[in-house]
């Protein structure tokens, strides 16, 4: 494994969301998801726990359901 890597593995494994975000969705919200070394997701909020901790984001035809432990980002978009 080289040094890169190291480094990039690291910095995932420390890193935490801001949970904030992840509370104040709600269906209909246009959102960016994003981890480290990853390309972002862009979609709309199709429903999310009254908790905020899972959302599921309708994008192109396909829902994907985020869990805030997964290590993403959530940005609302305006």
């Amino acid at each position: 494994m080289n040094a890169a890597h190291k480094s990039e593995n690291s910095m995932q494994a420390s890193w935490t969301p801001p949970a904030g975000f992840w509370e104040k969705v709600e269906p209909g919200d246009a959102v960016r998801l994003q981890r480290p070394g990853w390309p972002p997701y862009d979609g709309h909020v199709d429903d999310a726990t009254p908790d905020g901790d899972i959302v599921w984001v309708l994008s192109v035809g396909e829902r994907r359901l985020f869990h805030v432990a997964d290590g993403y980002s959530l940005v609302a978009w305006p």
